[in-house]
């Protein structure tokens, strides 16, 4: 039986790209350049949290496989996440440091649905109908690559965003256990 630990996380500004200053300028318009330098330390607390509760795991990282939320299936995984990570998103050091570690950093999603979900994005039609079935999509995706790249030997751990719902279309020989984060 293989073994899937979720890692629900939030997304920083540095894997916003281009919209990451504006998003911070709104932010620091309507609640002050104090409550962003809080909230960027509490950020970095959960991420320390969950770098700390990774290790607690005592994985052997030859025998782990690491799945992102999206992160496409391109063939130039390992230079997204460290592009990400020297822009200052914590989740993608954490990764490139398992990586480093002997994990191996799988494509988890489809370049095309995470482009439709980008156009999506883009539209003043969009509907919450259409977000719900495009996750589902995505979710049911990853789900399908997850069952397809590891092995009943082996752990993965899933760093995905809080609204999906993977772990509901994982077929059960994939254990899924939900990490256990303590605060700083």
């Amino acid at each position: 039986m293989a073994r899937l630990i979720y890692v629900p996380v939030v997304h920083s500004t540095a894997e916003m790209g281009s919209a990451a200053p504006a998003y911070k300028a709104a932010f620091v318009a309507r609640y002050g350049a104090a409550k962003w330098v809080e909230r960027s330390a509490e950020f970095n607390a959960i991420w320390r949290a969950i770098a700390g509760a990774i290790k607690t795991e005592g994985f052997d990282f030859k025998h782990v496989k690491l799945y992102q939320d999206s992160l496409p299936v391109c063939g130039h995984e390992k230079e997204l996440v460290r592009e990400l990570a020297a822009q200052g998103s914590c989740n993608h050091q954490l990764l490139e440091g398992l990586v480093n570690e002997g994990a191996t950093l799988v494509g988890t999603e489809s370049p095309s649905l995470l482009l439709d979900e980008y156009k999506l994005l883009q539209s003043p039609e969009r509907t919450e109908k259409q977000e719900a079935a495009l996750l589902e999509a995505r979710d049911r995706f990853i789900a399908g690559q997850i069952d397809a790249t590891l092995t009943d030997d082996e752990n993965g751990i899933l760093f995905i965003g809080a609204l999906h719902k993977v772990d509901k279309f994982l077929p059960q020989r994939i254990k899924v256990a939900y990490l256990a984060v303590r605060g700083q």
